[in-house]
């Protein structure tokens, strides 16, 4: 199954917030750059940690981050 990046946070902190939310309503999600976030987190270029998402579950991981803000 193909993944697809649903965004992009600003912190470790943002991602894995959204992470847990999603997966209260069951979608699955993997967090790509979290370790550079950390590591390098005073540097803003390698600050964005991205989220992805299973293509065929996009839209519903988008209404939740959306009704959620």
């Amino acid at each position: 199954m193909r993944t697809v990046r649903l965004m992009t946070c600003g912190s470790s902190y943002e991602a894995q917030q959204i992470s847990d939310l999603l997966a209260e309503h069951g979608v699955s999600c993997a967090i790509h750059n979290s370790n550079m976030s950390a590591l390098f987190g005073f540097l803003t270029v390698f600050q964005d940690v991205d989220i992805f998402v299973y293509e065929d579950e996009l839209e519903m991981a988008r209404g939740i981050v959306e009704s959620n803000k």
